[in-house]
């Protein structure tokens, strides 16, 4: 998997100093919020409107996971622990919501997406 195939399936695709930007495909963007970019062999996408990263945009495009990762990546123990990292992350981001939830803090729009995206990203690796 090469970025091309990724970029090729996102709408509004912009060059940038430091890789691309398009609309997020995890929530329908209409503008580009989203950032792509490849480094080392690994394609890196964040979303600065709802927090989606490379898993969920893949996921979201009918991709798997390990297409963020070039040919000689994916067999590197390295693949294998960013796809642990990503979870880990997800599980202790669903866990701090939870607990500021429940101790009453005033929680975010944005802190409820990325909350909602940890916790159907996490559903879906149990399924």
């Amino acid at each position: 998997m090469t970025i091309e195939t990724i970029l090729s399936r996102l709408d509004k695709v912009k060059k940038t100093h430091s890789g691309y930007k398009a609309c997020c495909p995890v929530h329908k963007d209409k503008n580009p919020s989203m950032v792509i970019t490849e480094k080392n062999g690994k394609v890196l996408c964040h979303c600065f409107s709802c927090g989606a990263r490379g898993s969920d945009v893949v996921e979201s495009l009918g991709l798997s996971a390990s297409e963020l990762f070039s040919t000689e990546y994916q067999g590197d123990r390295d693949a294998k622990y960013h796809l642990k990292k990503f979870k880990l992350e997800d599980e202790m981001a669903v866990m701090l919501y939870e607990q500021d939830k429940r101790k009453g803090k005033y929680l975010t729009h944005s802190d409820y997406k990325r909350y909602k995206l940890a916790k159907a990203r996490l559903e879906s690796i149990a399924a």
